[in-house]
């Protein structure tokens, strides 16, 4: 299935074969309920969207800091028609976040790197048993250790995609 991604203005973006990859991981685990932490301007964000919508419908929340950011997001969701199942919160995530009601089935961890363990704790008491966990560009060495050490709860690995980018995966299986 080609995505097309509607896009107003360039900038870094996950690459269409991370995207595809995306939309793929949350067909494969049915999710209903994705978190974004590093919305930008919404191209993740339309394939996970995609996907929650081929799944039957779901809900996706972003949270994204930069105010023009959250514009062009919702500007390129609208042109996807893809807005109604997405929830873009502007401002920190750690208190965007904070109130996410519900299970959790996919975590997209695609903001400032500093912060992904911060989020990812701060997510993890609503993670669904199995939920996949993806960094995009991974190389907090804390938040490695962390997904490494099986007192936590995961099982991890660094994706063969788009090599050098540093994209992990890991699921809840704790």
């Amino acid at each position: 299935m080609l995505i097309q991604c509607p896009t107003k203005n360039g900038g870094i973006t996950v690459s269409p074969r991370y995207g595809q990859f995306l939309y793929m991981m949350t067909r494969a685990c049915k999710a209903r309920r994705v978190v974004e932490f590093g919305t930008s301007m919404g191209i993740s964000t339309i394939y996970l969207a995609t996907a929650l919508r081929d799944n039957g419908g779901g809900q996706l929340i972003g949270s994204e800091m930069e105010r023009t950011k959250v514009a062009q997001a919702r500007a390129n969701l609208d042109a996807a028609g893809l807005a109604d199942l997405v929830d873009i919160r502007e401002g920190d995530a750690l208190e965007t976040l904070r109130d996410i009601d519900g299970p959790v089935d996919l975590l997209l961890l695609d903001g400032a790197f500093s912060l992904y363990l911060p989020v990812l704790k701060l997510i993890e008491p609503r993670l669904a048993p199995g939920a996949a966990i993806f960094g995009e560009n991974a190389f907090d060495p804390d938040y490695i250790a962390y997904l490494n050490n099986p007192a936590n709860g995961y099982l991890s690995q660094t994706l063969p995609l788009d090599e050098g980018r540093g994209n992990g995966f890991a699921v809840r299986v704790g």
